[in-house]
């Protein structure tokens, strides 16, 4: 716990020395959000959703949860490889590597950040939101934070076969781009999946990201329980517990031939 203290330390340090980055990142967050609230006010003028009944009827609520949900999605699949290519591009991998620490933890230390920054980042952002368009939600705040830990999980597997692939390939994932290009066509980030074809709604049943969007709109908007979205949360566990070992094992067998090559500390 200590070292993951020092790795979240220093993610800090260095987020705060560049002043004019944070205030970028943060402005881009806000711009995009207010991007999604103005033309969910502009579609709903006059207009009703039956299909977002579920999550209340409000098409503002249902987007905006859409949106911030995309930042959770991109955190948990490229903070890892992130941190490997930065790590390089400084000439510090190596150094780290060499440190009595073990590969699996040195990666899941140096994403902590990103993921604390994402977590606050939306939180502001969304609650900025709320306030300025005044969006009803009921939100359960602890199954709404289940939702969100199980989904980061889940993800995170994915991200670590990710990082395991980019230090092989140093350019070019597959994993990251199939599940960032389906999640945004087929989860339901800006629109139900009740509009989607047969075939592509199957498609779509068969995405982590899919249940896990429907249980944080159902906790989020409507204060839904335990209950209402056990299923979603025991399905996320499940892949949880295929996904992450799984990444392990792919980032470990990615790090051995990147060693073997003795192309490890290069991009």
């Amino acid at each position: 716990m200590f070292k993951a203290y020092l790795f979240l330390k220093r993610g800090l340090i260095t987020f705060f020395s560049y002043r004019t980055a944070m205030v970028l990142g943060i402005l881009t967050g806000l711009v995009s959000l207010l991007q999604f609230s103005f033309m969910g006010t502009f579609l709903s003028e006059g207009n009703s959703f039956p299909a977002l009944a579920q999550y209340g009827g409000n098409l503002l609520a249902y987007l905006i949860i859409g949106t911030a949900f995309t930042a959770f999605l991109g955190v948990s699949l490229n903070s890892f490889q992130s941190m490997i290519r930065s790590e390089q591009q400084m000439g510090t991998l190596e150094f780290l590597l060499i440190s009595n620490t073990r590969l699996e933890f040195l990666i899941l230390y140096s994403g902590l950040i990103n993921f604390v920054n994402a977590f606050v980042n939306v939180t502001i952002l969304l609650l900025l939101v709320v306030f300025l368009f005044q969006v009803p939600m009921s939100v359960n705040v602890p199954v709404a934070f289940l939702t969100m830990l199980l989904t980061v999980t889940s993800l995170s597997g994915l991200g670590l076969m990710s990082a395991g692939i980019v230090m092989v390939t140093k350019v070019g994932d597959p994993v990251t781009w199939v599940i960032t290009t389906l999640t945004g066509l087929l989860s339901g980030v800006l629109f139900p999946v009740e509009y989607l074809p047969h075939a592509l709604r199957i498609v779509s049943l068969a995405l982590p990201t899919t249940h896990a969007l429907h249980a944080l709109r159902l906790s989020v908007i409507q204060g839904a329980g335990i209950g209402a979205v056990g299923p979603q949360l025991l399905l996320l566990t499940a892949i949880s517990l295929v996904t992450v070992p799984l990444g392990f094992v792919v980032l470990r067998l990615g790090f051995e031939k990147a060693r073997r090559a003795g192309s490890l500390a290069y991009y």
